[in-house]
């Protein structure tokens, strides 16, 4: 029987956290634990927990520490032999848990089994099945606007969005937890490439469906969300990259950001600039983390170049994140 432990982070968001926690509740048996770690709320939520939803292990914190580092602080705190990771605003479907963690069993190398993220406006379009990366540093949601019905289940992926995933403890103890610099955004992504480089594999459980209201939190395409994505692009890039990576796509990171800030007047969207001098600003810390990070892969060249797809045109981008904001937001 496979031990595993559910951890949750909170902000605010009562009916959101509610019908989260009334989704899984059924999806428990031996084994199975629930820790929700509350990172300061306004609302109520920690009262509320208690009084709902005994069963909840509930860790406060008095301030915001973060998705990145309440995700760690739960991590830390429980025992499970898997670990998965939901958004306090996703509601998953029935099965969900022994769909997401039945690949671990036949694999001793996966390190982590993606869901299957439909938007919960309209649960048969695809919001993550995965993440995909990009030779110009961007990263997407893996089939973001296909038709759920489409994905192929057991389907290997980069990595796996970190609002709705389940990872092997034993994983995540050998490449660490996710970068608390961070604070939120791109902290899966930064975690799919340290498994990636140690030579860990994640797959999508495409019947493993969780029904997302997408940036609930911060508001899909806020300036908080464009700075802070911004910003930690860049540190990604320069903890996680290969060297020889770089040397090869050095001109495409440098232009999409060039293209990036140049028409940021026009689009009035002084978060990215913001986002990205922020960056320049912690970079010396990224760096000495690259050593760490660079100096443990074990992953062969081919094994990772298979991963790195050519880039999206500008005209793609713009769609599926149009795509995004209007099933988030209508």
């Amino acid at each position: 029987m496979m031990r595993c432990s559910i951890v949750i982070v909170t902000f605010n968001g009562w009916p959101h956290v509610r019908r989260c926690l009334e989704a899984i509740e059924p999806e428990l048996s031996a084994g199975v634990d629930v820790t929700a770690i509350d990172n300061g709320s306004t609302d109520g939520v920690p009262d509320r927990i208690r009084a709902s939803f005994p069963w909840v292990q509930l860790i406060e914190s008095s301030s915001n520490l973060g998705f990145a580092a309440g995700c760690n602080l739960g991590i830390r705190n429980t025992s499970g032999e898997f670990v998965m990771l939901l958004n306090s605003d996703v509601v998953v479907q029935p099965g969900f848990v022994n769909e997401l963690l039945a690949p671990f069993s036949e694999a001793p190398r996966l390190g982590a089994s993606a869901a299957a993220m439909v938007f919960q406006r309209n649960p048969s379009i695809v919001a993550s099945a995965g993440i995909e990366i990009f030779r110009n540093g961007l990263a997407l949601d893996h089939r973001l606007g296909m038709q759920r019905a489409q994905l192929v289940d057991r389907q290997p992926v980069f990595g796996a969005s970190g609002g709705a995933a389940a990872f092997r403890r034993t994983a995540l103890d050998d490449v660490g937890l996710f970068p608390e610099a961070y604070f939120m955004y791109l902290e899966d992504v930064d975690l799919g490439w340290r498994l990636r480089l140690r030579g860990w594999n994640t797959i999508l459980a495409a019947n493993a469906i969780a029904e997302h209201a997408s940036s609930a939190s911060s508001g899909e395409g806020s300036p908080f969300k464009r700075r802070l994505l911004a910003r930690n692009r860049i540190w990604l890039i320069a903890r996680c990259y290969p060297s020889w990576l770089l040397a090869r796509t050095w001109w495409r990171i440098a232009l999409y950001d060039a293209l990036v800030v140049g028409s940021s007047p026009l689009r009035r969207d002084g978060s990215s600039v913001r986002g990205r001098v922020s960056a320049l600003r912690g970079i010396r810390s990224r760096l000495a983390e690259r050593r760490q990070i660079q100096t443990r892969s074990t992953a062969k060249r081919e094994d990772l170049e298979r991963w790195v797809l050519a880039d999206p045109s500008p005209g793609e981008v713009l769609r599926l994140r149009q795509l995004s904001r209007d099933l988030a937001n209508r």
